[in-house]
């Protein structure tokens, strides 16, 4: 199955009663040369965790429909499980009480573990998606361009241009200039070069609008120029956003081994976006804007419908609460007027955060541990608000 933000926001609203499994496996490449493969044999403990856990279960009614669903799970833990299958991290939801199942798999490592909750484990996956968001890489030469999306450890070539005219040009240009004595083609030659390097300088700035069209309808969170700088240069000129360019020739890369060149700069993209986010949140809660930080306030605006971007440090961990009619506190604070024995303990505040932000359709933006620094002493939790 394709993952995506609207796939996202379908795995979150799953609600089961009975409960909802979800399971998270790292398919390790490194552990495979044996006949059962370590990560397997992990999987397999925490599964037979899982079933003496319900096991013990003194509700028979949902004790019975668990195990008959773990039963019934066999095609979809086959493929979780099989080393031939593609991808390294690979995740699995699937309610008790339906046969419906919703299966990812990504070029990046998951944490393993397998949890039974009345809604979906979803803080892993974001977090591991948010490692590698959607980006654009453009590899440019004098000869094109080359496009790849680059998203969740997947690269994918998408597109190319080649600039054809250009590279005739100067093939005449090397002809003409060949012909004739050294002492009557140097003012022609230098025409005719400097005819090519335009026609090439007009060739690379109409890549742009089709650049930004990509990045738009893709939703890259950046986009890497990759090539000799004086041709990037041309072409960055052109975008806006985040643009990063690296100064190499590696147009013969396949496109994963692309993806794997530019992800350094990439992780640096990500986390300066972030803590630059983190900060203006910040600056905005401190000054009285639209900002809120801390547990307690980012609580509220998310109860409110207030938030346009919830920040989270990656690390990080929150308890609290929820009231009878789902607004979420903080420990040991009940609204006024709430009974106390109407509130449901919620030992998972991440998951619960997540829910509301994407539930009222705001974004969520996981923090490395650098970007988390800006808010190490504000529960580790900002918002950028929208009023």
């Amino acid at each position: 199955m394709k993952f995506d933000r609207a796939a996202l926001r379908e795995v979150v609203a799953i609600h089961d009663d009975q409960g909802v499994l979800s399971f998270y496996v790292t398919a390790d490449p490194r552990e495979e040369a044996a006949a059962r493969p370590a990560w397997r044999i992990r999987f397999g403990n925490r599964l037979a965790e899982l079933r003496k856990e319900v096991t013990a279960d003194g509700d028979r009614s949902r004790r019975m429909a668990v195990l008959k669903r773990l039963e019934g799970l066999e095609t979809e833990l086959g493929l979780l499980l099989n080393p031939n299958e593609s991808g390294l991290g690979r995740v699995l939801f699937a309610p008790v009480s339906s046969d419906k199942a919703w299966i990812f798999s990504f070029q990046l490592p998951v944490a393993d573990q397998i949890v039974l909750e009345s809604t979906a484990y979803v803080r892993p996956l974001v977090n591991t998606v948010e490692t590698a968001p959607p980006a654009g890489i453009a590899l440019v030469s004098r000869d094109g361009l080359r496009m790849i999306d680059y998203r969740y450890g997947l690269a994918e070539e998408v597109g190319r241009t080649s600039f054809e005219a250009g590279t005739e040009e100067r093939r005449q240009t090397r002809g003409a200039a060949s012909s004739e004595p050294a002492q009557q083609i140097v003012t022609p030659r230098d025409k005719f070069e400097r005819r090519a390097e335009e026609n090439l300088a007009r060739l690379l700035r109409a890549t742009g609008p089709g650049i930004t069209e990509q990045a738009a309808s893709r939703g890259w969170t950046a986009v890497v120029l990759i090539g000799d700088v004086q041709l990037t240069e041309i072409v960055a000129a052109e975008l806006t956003g985040d643009v990063i360019q690296i100064d190499a020739v590696v147009d013969a890369l396949p496109p994963a081994k692309i993806a794997e060149y530019a992800e350094p700069q990439l992780l640096a993209a990500r986390t300066r976006f972030a803590t630059a986010l983190a900060g203006r949140a910040r600056d905005a809660a401190l000054s009285g804007g639209r900002g809120a930080v801390g547990l307690a306030d980012t609580l509220n605006a998310l109860n409110e419908s207030r938030v346009a971007q919830l920040l989270l440090a990656e690390s990080r961990e929150w308890s609290g609460s929820r009231t009878a009619d789902g607004r979420l506190c903080p420990p040991d604070q009940i609204p006024q007027g709430e009974p106390a024995q109407t509130h449901v303990r919620e030992p998972r505040m991440g998951e619960r955060m997540i829910e509301r932000a994407l539930d009222i359709d705001a974004e969520v933006i996981v923090l490395d541990q650098q970007a988390s620094e800006v808010l190490a002493d504000l529960d580790g939790v900002a918002a950028i608000l929208r009023w």
